[in-house]
């Protein structure tokens, strides 16, 4: 499967791609960079990801990527995709939509589901929803994965044809994980629905259960 990582980071999230096959990264941290270049010597680094000219990038299947967290986390001010470092989230739906990849997984800090009482996750779940993709999301702990860290990260995986629910989520340690929300269900089964499809009381309102 071929796939595009956003935020690359050293490529966390292309260990657990079996077979995957790179096309391009999106990465301006230095020395992040050059661990990239050392493993993925013949794989161009685009740098970053708001310079990027979608249409020069080889199409692919798979998008992955976790924009950055720190308007979203509880340790910091709670700006959400107002803030500059978060609101890039825009630019991975901006590659979703000039893209089109059948897939992508997207990924998340708790505080998330918090910021601004609900409204921004609300918001980006419609922004990938009215991308074309049905959803799933969960969130997922680390130390339910063999990790010995006690770290709850959200993710949320798009499919453009079909379900992705045949591959969400099975904890190791722990037992079946319930699924969190979806935009798949017997009552709201076309992509875009808006009566409740994300969990929300109201695009202002909380998330459901907290």
């Amino acid at each position: 499967m071929k796939y595009f990582s956003l935020f690359s980071g050293v490529e966390g999230f292309g260990q657990g791609i079996k077979d995957g096959e790179p096309v391009g990264f999106s990465e301006i941290d230095r020395y992040a960079s050059m661990v990239l270049k050392y493993h993925y010597p013949n794989v161009k680094n685009y740098g970053n990801c708001e310079t990027i000219k979608w249409s020069e990038v080889p199409d692919f299947d798979l998008l992955t990527g976790g924009s950055p967290c720190q308007d979203f986390s509880i340790a910091g001010k709670r700006q959400g995709i107002s803030g500059k470092r978060s609101g890039l989230v825009w630019e991975y739906i901006r590659c979703l939509r000039e893209k089109r990849p059948k897939y992508f997984i997207w990924e998340n800090v708790k505080g998330l589901l918090s910021s601004r009482r609900g409204f921004d996750f609300g918001n980006i779940l419609t922004a990938f929803s009215e991308s074309g993709y049905a959803l799933w999301w969960q969130v997922l702990n680390a130390k339910d994965f063999g990790v010995p860290q006690n770290r709850e990260r959200i993710f949320v995986v798009g499919f453009r044809e079909g379900s992705p629910k045949e591959i969400f989520f099975e904890s190791k340690d722990s037992g079946q994980i319930e699924i969190m929300g979806t935009t798949i269900g017997e009552e709201n089964t076309r992509i875009g629905e808006r009566d409740n499809v994300f969990g929300i009381e109201g695009l202002g309102g909380g998330i459901k259960g907290d």
